[in-house]
């Protein structure tokens, strides 16, 4: 058959690490179901071999592709309008390889996504992705560990719109609840792609390998859940926009074990330099070498693990002239949280950043663990 392409999508949880989730368009051939997410768009191929509890459902809302890929249920849902012509050609090309279309009626459709889920048998929190009850204690203490609109004073501006911010390159989307398998495999982005060498220049700058490398290689885990928070931008400071995620994973160990790699005294450079290679090399035509990061000294009365690192970084094509960047990286127990902040003038805004890492060190070290 000749191949089939779809736009306008949204996936769920990402391919990768901190990856992109939208925009999603979707290509099916005879060779498998490849995703393009991301812009520029990063491409993974999966065969239909490979794929199982392919299924179709149409909603009022909408039309969401649901389908288990290596132990882990993603969610494609279409945002964009589509005819019924196109997705009956949608349902064709899924039903010729093992897909199936739902029930419509409501109390079918409920039947078929319960049925989905014990087939899957991939915990409590898949059941959740499709059909929430309830909302998990991890999952409930996890969502108050991000910064909030109090943690900011002045004239503070929030936005859950991933295109309103230069951090949607190196952040998950704004507000966003991320639910992902933990026994996952780390996906391998493309050798020549924009996170491929990023990954490649933090390695090199850790002195680790990819073998054991825990942020960007094949050590990496996922978490159970990632929740981000909206994106907080002001005037101040000739302009600051900040950001945060936080994970819980399963096991404390887990934790440790990045903590321990992150804890090299390199760390805070190199983790802002390859942050700055992504942010740069997905809105320009080539990923830099950035060498030039520091580390960055948070200064928190929390007690708590907390490691950080900044860089300027210049993107003309998006405004930016120079601007500062600094990471930051926090970790206790079960959870692990992240920090963002796109700052113009650093010297005076370095009060208010210690302020917010503080925030946001003071719950990662003090939510109690929770069941997931």
């Amino acid at each position: 058959m000749s191949a089939l392409r779809s736009d306008g999508w949204i996936v769920r949880p990402s391919f990768a690490p901190h990856g992109p989730t939208a925009p999603v368009a979707i290509l099916l051939d005879d060779v498998g179901f490849t995703q393009l997410a991301g812009a520029p768009a990063v491409a993974w191929q999966t065969p239909w071999s490979e794929i199982t509890h392919l299924r179709l459902v149409r909603r009022r809302t909408g039309v969401t592709i649901i389908a288990v890929i290596s132990n882990v249920l993603y969610q494609w849902r279409r945002v964009e309008p589509a005819s019924r012509t196109q997705i009956d050609e949608l349902a064709a090309v899924l039903g010729a390889h093992g897909g199936r279309e739902m029930p419509r009626s409501r109390r079918n459709s409920a039947l078929a996504v319960a049925v989905l889920v014990s087939l899957a048998s991939f915990g409590g929190y898949f059941g959740a992705l499709l059909s929430p009850a309830s909302t998990p204690a991890a999952l409930s203490a996890l969502e108050k560990v991000n910064i909030t609109a109090l943690d900011v004073s002045g004239t503070w501006a929030s936005s859950s719109a991933s295109s309103t911010s230069e951090l949607n390159t190196i952040m998950s989307t704004p507000g966003q609840v991320i639910y992902t398998n933990p026994s996952t495999p780390p996906t391998i982005p493309a050798q020549d792609s924009t996170a491929s060498l990023a990954a490649v220049h933090f390695q090199k700058c850790l002195g680790v390998t990819n073998v054991v490398d825990r942020v960007y290689g094949l050590a990496s885990q996922y978490p159970v859940y990632e929740v981000s928070s909206p994106v907080f931008s002001s005037n101040d400071f000739g302009g600051i926009q900040v950001e945060s995620f936080a994970q819980y994973y399963g096991s404390p160990q887990g934790v440790a074990a990045d903590v321990a790699e992150m804890s090299r005294s390199s760390f805070g450079r190199c983790f802002a330099q390859s942050n700055a290679d992504l942010m740069i090399g997905q809105s320009a035509a080539a990923t830099p070498d950035l060498i030039t990061g520091a580390n960055f000294a948070a200064h928190t009365f929390a007690k708590g693990w907390v490691r950080a690192g900044t860089i300027e970084v210049a993107l003309p094509v998006v405004g930016i002239a120079r601007d500062h960047l600094v990471m930051i990286a926090e970790a206790a127990g079960h959870y692990e949280a992240y920090l963002a902040v796109l700052v113009v003038n650093l010297a005076p805004a370095r009060a208010t950043i210690d302020n917010l890492a503080n925030a946001l060190l003071l719950r990662v070290t003090s939510t109690p663990t929770r069941s997931a």
